[in-house]
């Protein structure tokens, strides 16, 4: 029972995940389009959010698919989880710092100087976010079994 639980949680909890990171990366986009260029702080979230949202797509495959252990699946879901708060911390970094196509003039302007004020949480949030990337991605790699005939170690 605590098992399904698990799978349960972490599967709702990874389409939750690549949905909300999906918003985020349009919002991201938007802005890009709408003023030529994302503030410094952002432009590298914008690269590595999408590698983030892969390696959760892939665990989930993994999940679906039957080959990640019920084990593996309750070590994951702390990481997934903590994904999550990352996620909803920086959108609402990006609510407050980066104006709306619909915002005046002014308050772009005031916005933009704002978003100055967010560097440092923007570039903790990308320090955490990279931590869950190498998690998912070591966790991924260590999990690959050798298909048949496929053995790096024979020469």
């Amino acid at each position: 029972m605590a098992e399904a639980l698990a799978v349960v949680s972490i599967v709702a909890n990874i389409i939750q995940l690549v949905d909300f990171g999906t918003r985020v990366l349009t919002r991201l986009d938007q802005y890009q389009s709408t003023l030529a260029e994302i503030p410094k702080a952002f432009r590298h979230i914008k690269s590595e959010l999408p590698v983030l949202l892969d390696a959760l797509r892939q665990t989930k495959a993994a999940i679906d698919t039957g080959s990640l252990q019920d084990e593996s699946k309750r070590a994951l879901l702390p990481e997934v989880e903590g994904c999550g708060v990352q996620i909803k911390a920086l959108d609402e970094v990006i609510e407050k710092a980066l104006p709306a196509s619909s915002d005046s003039w002014t308050r772009r302007g005031r916005k933009a100087l704002q978003s100055l004020r967010y560097d440092a949480k923007v570039e903790k949030i990308t320090a955490v976010i990279r931590g869950y990337v190498q998690t998912l991605t070591y966790h991924a790699a260590a999990s690959l079994k050798p298909s048949a005939g496929n053995n790096l170690f024979t020469s």
